[in-house]
Parts: C-alpha cells; structure tokens; sequence
C-alpha cells in the first residue's frame, strides 16, 4: 500500500493506529519509509536531497535511498548510483557508482544505462570500454532515453563500424536476456 492509498482512507485516520497526518507529507512518507516502505523510502530520499519539506541533509538522503535501493527499487539504484558519483553525503567513489547504476541498468532503467554508458566511455570507475558504452546507450535510447541520442552519436565517433556492430550485438543479447544477464554486466 502507498503513501496515497493511505492517506486517502479515512478510517487510516479515524483509527489512529498509524498517527498519518494528510497535511503533513513529510511525516506521512517518514512513518511510511520507516515501515519498510521501498517507493516512501526513495520519495524521502528524493526530499532531503532537494530539500523539499524538510532540511537539506544528503546523509539521510545518502540513508534513505540505501534502504529502498537494497530492496531492488530501480529508482533508488540509479539515485545512489548518481550520489556515489557526485560525492553528495559520501565521498565520491565511480566504483560503487557503477555497482548500482547496473543494478538498476539490469531493470531497464534508461537513466542508469546511460549513466553506466558514459562510466565505460570515460573509463571512471569501470575498465574503458567504448564497445559497452554503446551497448548501454543503445539500451537508454531503446529505453526512450532521448538524451542518450547524443551520447550514442559521440560514440560513433570513436568506434569502426565492426565496433559499433558488436555493440549492436550485445545490446540486443541483452534486450533478449532481460537486459544485461550476460557476460557484459
């Protein structure tokens, strides 16, 4: 059940069991997430990272998205991933950037192929690999990723046509396998 579903009940509230209050979402989603809650745990997160109706705090944001990204909530992967990245709340580290960008790569989130496309088409973090930076931007572009366009078009620019049709290649064994079960992930 989510946040919504809840508040939406009346006799959530009339019971007082669960303390909901509809006019405060912050604390609605905190009793939420603090339940377990993957989607309340990643929706907290998202708040004191931007700082929306509570304080800025990367560290709970840091918490908040651990919490939800452990559960396989994609979301939550690609938002730590990008944290991990960036060096908001910890200090920044690609390596464990790429872990969870893949993770939630492997559920089709377009955001994180590309993200990982970019990792490998830099070199932070993972070995250089232009071969599986195109995989993964063709996988963001299957994705609906319009932004991944860019990045798959520099990557032509570096890559021979056998190249490019390797990754071709993979990223269709991938889209096959259910997005990067084989030997590239």
């Amino acid at each position: 059940m989510n946040v919504d579903t809840l508040l939406a009940n009346p006799s959530i509230h009339a019971s007082g069991l669960y303390n909901l209050d509809p006019g405060d979402y912050a604390h609605a989603l905190a009793t939420l997430a603090e339940w377990g809650d993957a989607k309340a745990q990643h929706n907290l997160a998202a708040m004191y990272l931007e700082g929306v109706e509570v304080p800025l705090d990367y560290g709970l944001a840091l918490q908040w998205h651990r919490l939800s990204a452990e559960q396989g909530f994609a979301p939550a992967q690609y938002d730590l991933g990008t944290l991990y990245l960036e060096g908001l709340g910890v200090d920044p580290q690609p390596e464990v950037a790429a872990s969870w960008f893949r993770l939630a790569a492997r559920q089709r989130d377009a955001k994180a192929c590309n993200n990982l496309g970019i990792l490998y088409a830099t070199g932070e973090g993972v070995e250089r690999d232009m071969i599986q930076a195109r995989a993964w931007f063709l996988m963001a572009v299957h994705g609906g990723l319009v932004d991944a366009l860019e990045n798959l078009e520099l990557s032509a620019e570096e890559m021979t046509s056998e190249e490019m049709a390797r990754a071709q290649a993979l990223a269709d064994v991938w889209r096959e396998e259910g997005c990067g079960m084989g030997d590239g992930m």
